[in-house]
This record gives C-alpha cells, sequence and structure tokens, in this order.
C-alpha cells in the first residue's frame, strides 16, 4: 500500500459525514490492507488512522456547536421576524429551516385558527423570555447557590405580574390592604389542577361541624368538568353534598338563585365561573362573591376563559377568595396555571388549614401548599403573557368583538339568518368579545368539522371534553336540537383579521350547504 492509499483513507474518514456503520467499514478494509503492507507502510497508515478519528471526533464537535447556537439564536431579538412567522397559527407552519418570509400562496392555503379558547399560539414574545430559562438559568429556585438566584428571581417577578392582572380598579378598599400579596399566587400545572385544588381547600379547611354534618357546595350546571366532573367524584365518595343551580336559555344563572341555594352553616364553598368557555356567557361572580365574603362563606371562580378578553380585577369580581388563571388560554405555554388564594381566607370564621400539602404533597415549595420543582420557563413565560394581557385588555377587545360580529353577519349572509342561530346572550355586556357559539339548522357539526378541519380549525364544544354529542352546556340552554347538533364554537384572537373572518365563513358555508344538499 503506498503513501496516497494512506492519505486517501484519512481523508475519507476526515470529510464524509459520519455513519458508525460506514466507518467501520472503511476500517475493517483498511486493517485488513494494513496486514498486507510493509512496517514501516503499517506505520503510517496507522499514522493516517489517528488523523482520520481525530478529525471525525472534531467534525462531530463542530456539528453539535453549530446546532446548539442555532438553538439558541432563537431568544436573538435579531430573529423576531421568524419566530413571528413559525408562532402565529394564521401563517404557514414552518419547516427547520424557517424564514422570516412567506410566500403569498402558502398563506392562502394556511388553516384560520377559531379556536382560541382551546388554547392560544406561544406568543413570540412570551418565548423570547423563557429561553434564557430553557438554555442558561437553569438552577433549582430551591437551591441557595448562585445558578438557583435567578430561577427564584424570575419565579417571584412572574408572581408580580400576574397578581397585576387582579390588580383592583379603584384603590380605596380599606378591608383588603393585603389582598395583592404575591405570596396569594400559587402555581399548578393546570386549569383543572387549580380548580381541584380550590375544592379541596375549602374542604380541608371547613370547622369540624361542618366537616362531621357533611359540607355543602353550590355551583352552576354550566361548570367545566375541572369543576363538575370533580365534584360528582366527591358526592360518589361521600365527601360532601352538591347544589347546582340551572342557567337560562341565553347561558347566565342568576345570583339571587346561587344567593338560595347557600345552607346557613353548612355551605362551605360556592364555585362559580366567570365565564363560559363554550357561550362566552359571563356569570354574575361580583354579586355573588360579594353575599359570600359578607357570610363567611368562601367563594372560588374558575376565570381561566375569562383572563385577556375581560377584567378580572378583584374588584369587579366582588373580591373572590379564591380565583383560577391558566397559561395557555393567554399565550403562555400548556403545563402552567395558577390559583390566586386571598391571604388569610383559609383562617377566617372558624376555618383552619393543616400546616402539609393539599393536593400535591412532597416539598415546600408554593408556600407549603403544593410540593414539586416549578416549572421555572413556563412560569416565566406565564408571567409575560399576564403583563401582555393586562396591557392589550382594551384594545384587543374590541378588536375581537368586531371580528365575531363580522364572523356572524357572514354566516347569516351566505346561509340566512333563519339557518343561523347564535347561543348565549344578546347582551354584548353579558359574553365574551371573541366567543361565538353559532348553531346551523339541520347541520352535523361533527361531520362538517371533519369537512373543514385542514382548512378552518373550530370545535364543536369544549375541546378537552368534546364527545361529538349535543354537550352538556347547550342541553342546560334548552337550545334547540337542530340547531344544537350543528352548533360550532368559534373563538377569535387579537391577531385574527378580516380576511381570516371572511375566508373561514366562507368555507363553513360552503360546507354547510353540501351537507344540506342546498350547494
Amino acid at each position: 500500500m503506498d503513501i496516497f492509499t494512506i492519505t486517501a483513507a484519512a481523508y475519507v474518514l476526515c470529510t464524509i459525514p459520519y455513519d458508525p456503520l460506514e466507518h467501520s467499514t472503511i476500517t475493517s478494509i483498511t486493517v485488513t490492507s494494513m496486514t498486507q503492507s510493509s512496517t514501516s507502510t503499517q506505520a503510517a497508515l496507522a499514522v493516517g488512522l489517528i488523523l482520520g478519528a481525530t478529525g471525525v471526533a472534531l467534525l462531530s464537535w463542530l456539528q453539535k456547536q453549530q446546532q446548539k447556537q442555532r438553538f439558541l439564536d432563537i431568544s436573538d431579538n435579531s430573529n423576531n421576524d421568524c419566530l413571528e412567522s413559525s408562532l402565529w397559527l394564521n401563517t404557514t407552519t414552518s419547516s427547520s429551516t424557517t424564514t422570516s418570509s412567506t410566500s403569498s400562496s402558502n398563506e392562502d392555503d394556511a388553516c384560520i385558527y377559531l379556536d382560541y379558547n382551546g388554547t392560544t399560539p406561544i406568543y413570540p414574545q412570551v418565548l423570547q423570555a423563557m429561553m434564557p430559562y430553557l438554555t442558561q438559568n437553569y438552577g433549582n429556585p430551591s437551591s441557595s447557590h448562585v445558578l438557583g438566584r435567578e430561577p427564584r428571581r424570575a419565579v417571584d417577578q412572574a408572581r408580580k405580574e400576574i397578581i397585576q392582572l387582579l390588580q383592583e380598579t379603584t384603590s380605596n378598599n380599606d378591608n383588603n390592604n393585603n389582598i395583592m400579596d404575591p405570596s396569594s399566587i400559587w402555581f399548578t400545572s393546570c386549569g383543572t389542577e387549580s380548580d381541584n385544588l380550590a375544592i379541596q381547600l375549602a374542604l380541608q379547611s371547613c370547622s369540624e361541624k361542618q366537616a362531621k354534618k357533611k359540607p355543602h357546595i353550590v355551583t352552576c350546571n354550566v361548570e367545566h368538568a375541572a369543576v363538575s366532573a370533580y365534584l360528582n367524584v366527591l358526592v360518589d365518595q361521600g365527601a360532601c353534598t352538591v347544589t347546582r343551580v340551572p342557567v337560562d336559555a341565553s347561558g347566565c344563572v342568576s345570583s339571587q338563585a346561587m344567593i338560595a341555594a347557600v345552607r346557613t352553616k353548612k355551605t362551605v364553598l360556592v364555585t362559580l365561573m366567570l365565564a363560559n368557555n363554550e357561550s362566552g356567557a359571563l356569570q354574575p361572580c361580583q354579586a355573588v362573591a360579594a353575599y359570600c365574603r359578607r357570610a363567611g362563606i368562601l367563594f372560588h371562580t374558575d376565570a381561566a376563559q375569562a383572563v385577556g378578553k375581560t377584567s378580572v380585577a378583584l374588584d369587579r369580581l366582588g373580591y373572590p377568595d379564591m380565583v383560577s388563571l391558566v397559561g395557555h388560554k393567554i399565550g403562555a405555554p400548556k403545563g402552567v396555571a395558577c390559583l390566586y388564594v386571598r391571604p388569610g381566607s383559609m383562617q377566617e370564621h372558624g376555618r383552619a388549614l393543616h400546616k402539609h400539602g393539599v393536593l400535591m404533597i412532597g416539598g415546600a415549595q408554593e408556600f407549603g401548599r403544593r410540593g414539586g420543582t416549578e416549572n421555572v420557563p413556563s412560569i416565566v413565560g406565564f408571567g409575560r403573557a399576564a403583563a401582555m394581557a393586562k396591557d392589550g385588555l382594551e384594545k384587543n377587545a374590541v378588536h375581537m368583538h368586531a371580528m365575531r360580529a363580522r364572523l356572524l353577519e357572514k354566516l347569516q349572509e351566505l346561509l340566512g339568518k333563519d339557518m343561523v342561530r347564535a347561543n348565549g346572550p344578546e347582551d354584548p355586556a353579558l359574553r365574551l368579545p371573541n366567543t361565538l357559539s353559532v348553531g346551523l339548522k339541520g347541520v352535523h357539526s361533527g361531520d362538517l368539522l371533519g369537512c373543514i378541519g385542514d382548512k378552518v380549525a373550530a370545535s364543536a364544544g369544549a375541546t378537552c371534553h368534546s364527545t361529538g354529542a349535543i354537550s352538556s352546556v347547550l342541553q342546560a340552554m334548552k337550545v334547540p336540537e337542530e340547531f344544537a347538533r350543528g352548533t360550532l364554537r368559534l373563538s377569535l384572537g387579537p391577531k385574527t383579521t378580516a380576511k381570516d373572518v371572511d375566508k373561514a365563513a366562507a368555507i363553513i358555508a360552503e360546507a354547510a350547504k353540501k351537507q344540506l344538499g342546498t350547494a
């Protein structure tokens, strides 16, 4: 074997893409050749192989560094345009080599996203805030060393940003000086956990007399499954009794009926959602919470669907004791939520809460009430999204209301007013500005959604427990079956455009006409 062969072998090892099988084959052939060569040639060949192996290792390391740098570059301000194009769902989903420009043809083919009540995209500003805690500041916030200090500071800052969402619209409340304490924000993994936690806090803190007589809870009959299903289980277990107050045809419950359902000395909790996730109906939390406060009864509201669309200021809510908030409904990632717990509420009116955890029992995180290492990147994102929701509330609400009205008008124009029924309150002040629950007469919503699913992202009801049957919410509202079976929940976001609305209406109307045979 001559020096050219040795050099060629080393060159091949240094330059071809690394593949263990291919390299083992080359090495095997070369080693076989070495056994047929002279001693000096073998020595030269060995040097070549060593150089080649070194080159392969260096090349592999460089490739890994390049991949790592590309990942880190996501958080660079210079790539904001790229983030905008890849994160908003009304643009074309990009490949691993996403660029900031998207062709008009791809935009025209993109799926129109009308399922903001199901979840929101992670907003670019939120992802940017999260990135340092996914890459550099990875310490455990419970650690005392230097790598734990910045994550702890970030978690504390997120609490302050979220509590600002609940800030009073007036400052003349003399009896609630500590209600804005950041320690009132307890982070959880999701809205379901927050709702379950609120219910357990009420049960576990009630007086001995109430516990012996089986605690009583009041709610309405259109609550999210995180409340309604959990209460069903507790009733089956004999842990409590429950009164469910029915809503009217608009999806709203009467505050007087909620108050009338309270049983003196037995009721330990009233839980009433702020906004229904299907109909968009706003519930009278302020009046009910104010009554509960005077009566010494804990009040909880699930405000997950309301944040970023209507005010969740504590005074507007009647100063509730507990409020559930969820990150992925406002542009933060899934897997992070919180429960606001009014300071001192668990120690009033004979209540007393034990010193260990409530649902997640373990470490001392979340002031000893919810064990588990904090999800720092998502908590940071939640805080940033909360700040954005507060700052953009008025502007976004006006925009979403206009887009909702336009969408309903377009559907009525294309299908006829007698074929389109808007479910929920007619008064805009009594519903979310972004939510359109609309029944299409004679249409089967499941089949229609199957036809348009690649073009319009929507749902027939609550995404987390959609089964294809008429939802319990529509049944509670007594929506006529001919419209209920054809009901779509179309929920818009801050970035929904008039073009999106017009195109979506045309797609929905065309699919409905085909199903009805009138196309």
